[in-house]
């Protein structure tokens, strides 16, 4: 038995933010820092959080989040959009980070971002979330890029 394998041009690249965020419900998440193991097509608008993507690569996106809330019995959604702002849903690759005050079993703290056929660009936005909360510098954007 034999195996085709075949190796693929692959990056690691992390996002972060330099600052905690004071952020309520409709707020998008400001990332602002990037840092890659070469060349790569991610790019970064720290005014806007918008993560750019070159639409001929595939990627893996993982946002760990890291909150602390206003509010010690509220939950919290961040969810992806596209640069229009529409919600990127799960038939597109899109899934929520969710945190829901005791149902912890429901909770998930990473918002995934997983197309082989990218947009070009996505922006994590608070869906849910108490008024005057923190998003703490230990958010982390991880994407792994792949040139097929």
């Amino acid at each position: 038995m034999s195996y085709y394998s075949r190796k693929l041009p692959t990056q690691l690249i992390e996002i972060t933010m330099s600052s905690a965020q004071t952020a309520s419900q409709g707020d998008f998440v400001l990332f602002d820092t990037l840092r890659a193991t070469g060349t790569h097509g991610v790019t970064i608008n720290g005014a806007t959080g918008e993560i750019g993507l070159d639409t001929t690569k595939q990627y893996s996106v993982r946002a760990s989040m890291h909150v602390e809330r206003s509010n010690s019995t509220s939950s919290y959604t961040f969810a992806w959009h596209d640069s229009s702002g529409t919600l990127i849903t799960t038939a597109d690759g899109g899934y929520d980070a969710r945190f829901e005050d005791g149902i912890y079993s429901n909770s998930t703290y990473v918002a995934v971002y997983q197309n082989l056929n990218p947009v070009s660009a996505i922006r994590l936005k608070a869906t849910l979330l108490a008024a005057s909360s923190t998003i703490l510098t230990a958010t982390k954007v991880i994407i792994i890029e792949v040139t097929p």
